[in-house]
């Protein structure tokens, strides 16, 4: 099979990329030139796939990206990056209809489109609590501008286009990536459970709390709940994107891919401190966490998520002493 992947060069689609051609399928990758970190990526690791450039908001390029293809992971986003919201809208809604279009121009084939957790956070709550493992009916009728709104606006030309020109469309909504490399800071700490990463934000409940060594940070929603977060290892996001093409009752369906990464801060603080000798602080937030996500229909599909934070933490370290773990560390978040 011949798929064409939006985004490539990034952190996702590059280790996507390489599971797609392990698999024996040719790959193309259409690669935004302003990149200019991560423009070579593909060519760097993968010299066998086709490299396309282009920018999603140009109707002709994607055209072109689009012809020959019997599939489309769609991965590119404008994401935490110097846009307006006119040009997130641009890029991440109209961007969308470009490849939509040139699909339905060239006759149906797989669309695999990526989302976001975000759809589910509420627009009028400070905080993300959830009593319930959160399903796809679990969607906010209000989104924040302009990431979370334009990924949804995304998915519903997804939708759209399925439902009126029969384009066979799969959402996957991704929980928050964790690419192993990442996950230890420049001193060897787990810079994102930190209480320094954490202060600025937090300043009023941490107090002076942040002023001694380096600790971890023990946060709890107002009701007294330890917090709790759903990640997921990039190793198995990967496996799910690979089930969006390989099964296709996944057409028209729509999935969050969570993983084996269960953030519970009374289980993964004290591994945490105990592994990298580390104090916890804790404090109540307003905004605090706990959610997880249901993955009972992505099991349902042969979803096997294995990587937990020891196994993240393994990685990690190994990738630090040079060795292959079966991961492309991108080095750039985005």
């Amino acid at each position: 099979m011949k798929i064409l992947v939006t985004g490539s060069n990034g952190r996702i689609g590059s280790n996507l990329v390489r599971a797609l051609i392990a698999q024996g399928h040719e790959v193309r990758g259409f690669v935004y030139p302003g990149d200019k970190k991560r423009v070579d990526r593909l060519k760097q690791y993968f010299p066998e796939a086709e490299t396309v450039f282009g920018d999603l908001r140009n109707q002709d390029e994607v055209r072109e990206a689009v012809r020959g293809v019997d599939a489309v992971y769609h991965l590119a986003a404008a994401f935490a990056g110097p846009f307006s919201h006119a040009e997130y809208v641009d890029i991440n809604a109209r961007g969308t209809c470009h490849l939509l279009e040139a699909l339905r121009e060239e006759g149906p084939r797989r669309f695999i489109y990526a989302s976001t957790e975000a759809v589910y956070w509420r627009l009028d709550q400070p905080g993300r609590i959830f009593d319930a493992p959160i399903t796809p009916d679990d969607a906010s009728p209000l989104l924040r501008m302009p990431y979370f709104l334009t990924k949804w606006m995304g998915e519903e030309l997804c939708n759209s286009y399925r439902a009126q020109y029969g384009i066979p469309a799969t959402i996957l909504r991704f929980a928050t990536v964790i690419e192993p490399s990442e996950f230890l800071d420049e001193e060897g700490l787990p810079g994102r459970f930190m209480v320094n990463p954490a202060y600025d934000a937090h300043r009023q409940a941490l107090g002076d709390r942040a002023d001694g060594p380096p600790a971890l940070f023990f946060a709890r929603t107002t009701d007294g709940r330890p917090g709790k977060e759903h990640f997921v290892d990039i190793r198995d996001l990967v496996q799910a994107l690979c089930l969006m093409l390989e099964r296709e009752e996944t057409i028209g369906q729509v999935y969050t891919a969570g993983g084996a990464a269960l953030f519970r801060a009374e289980e993964t603080l004290p591994y945490l401190a105990e592994r990298y000798n580390l104090p916890i602080v804790e404090a109540t937030l307003e905004s605090g966490y706990y959610f997880e996500f249901d993955l009972t229909p992505l099991q349902a599909l042969g979803y096997r998520p294995e990587h937990d934070f020891a196994s993240i933490c393994d990685a990690c370290e190994a990738i630090r002493r040079g060795e292959e773990v079966g991961i492309i560390p991108t080095g750039e978040r985005y």
